[in-house]
């Protein structure tokens, strides 16, 4: 009887407060398994039994919103191509949600979660694993912010031109490059939440140093 009385008072809990995941993997993974821009493609996020997130398992379960993870392999950093790869997967999240206005909503901050919430829809924020779109111009997180990315993650798993990474030995900037300062400020004045997780000791004592 108890047990049952607790898991009562847990799901309660969870349908009648906001509940937060940071970080969904689903947009690149939709990409590498062919995600096709028509309505009916059933890879979808509606219902799925592959362990991965689908609207009807979040909705049990009282997740409210998901961030939307727009991966960026470090591969992208040497090759090119990462701030149209960054656009795609922005893409890519809108078109699911103009598709499935029943079960999702985008999302571009707390209020608007709160808004999809009281209308029983899974809100879809986004953040940006890897700031390698950004390129050479930090001007470009102002467009993202206005594309929707609510955070970025600086690095991921190589040492990039704005600082080093944890899984990269090589130490490139010792830390924060001399740009990356420029980003952390740009993102700071735009409102994108700097995301530390993947970056070395180094960096991440440095960006708490800097950022006020």
């Amino acid at each position: 009887i108890r047990d049952s009385l607790l898991f009562s008072r847990a799901k309660e809990l969870a349908q009648n407060n906001i509940i937060v995941d940071g970080h969904v993997d689903l947009p690149y993974r939709l990409r590498v398994q062919n995600f096709r821009f028509v309505k009916e493609f059933t890879g979808l996020p509606i219902r799925t039994s592959e362990g991965d997130f689908d609207a009807v398992m979040a909705k049990e379960g009282g997740l409210d919103a998901p961030f939307m993870s727009v991966f960026i392999p470090s591969s992208y950093q040497n090759t090119g191509g990462a701030a149209h790869l960054a656009d795609s997967l922005i893409n890519m999240i809108e078109f699911i949600v103009e598709n499935n206005r029943d079960y999702f909503a985008l999302a571009n901050s707390p209020s608007e979660v709160l808004k999809a919430k009281k209308k029983g829809l899974i809100a879809l924020p986004m953040g940006m694993e890897n700031g390698a779109p950004v390129e050479d111009d930090h001007t470009k997180i102002k467009y993202f912010k206005e594309r929707g990315i609510s955070y970025i993650t600086l690095t991921h798993s190589r040492d990039n031109k704005i600082c080093d990474s944890s899984y990269d030995t090589t130490r490139t900037w010792k830390g924060l490059s001399p740009y990356g300062y420029l980003v952390l400020d740009e993102m700071v004045k735009n409102g994108v939440m700097i995301d530390i997780s993947h970056v070395s000791d180094q960096t991440f004592y440095q960006v708490v140093k800097h950022v006020k």
